[in-house]
């Protein structure tokens, strides 16, 4: 398998899906995260009313800092959070390989409120 490829896992039934909470925000920080041992970004995401949580994001691949704020994206927020590098990661923004195996943003088409939630 290449590197960054995943395998499907088990199926689910469809009440397991929907426990996983997902939800759209809007990226209103980006920097770097220094302790990472693979390259990151240590995020800020507004997700509306449920307010404005953080994520490690491993993006770095495609995106700068600079260009992050205010773009959309998809993360699972009811996962516990995870101490990342000394950095604690509330929500997970969700991104897939691209063909290169780099991590690309999942991102809502067109423009969403925060907090919408993904089914």
């Amino acid at each position: 398998m290449e590197e960054g490829a995943r395998q499907a896992g088990a199926p689910l039934t469809h009440d397991e899906f929907v426990r996983v909470d997902m939800r759209v925000g809007r990226i209103l920080t980006a920097e770097p995260l220094p302790k990472a041992r693979i390259p990151a970004y240590r995020l800020t995401v507004d997700l509306g009313p449920l307010g404005v949580k953080t994520s490690s994001a491993r993006i770095t691949a495609l995106y700068t800092p600079q260009e992050l704020p205010g773009k959309l994206v998809v993360a699972v927020v009811n996962f516990p959070p995870r101490r990342i590098a000394g950095f604690v990661s509330e929500v997970l923004v969700m991104g897939m390989d691209d063909a290169e195996g780099r991590v690309a943003l999942l991102r809502p088409d067109g423009d969403v409120p925060p907090g919408s939630r993904v089914y």
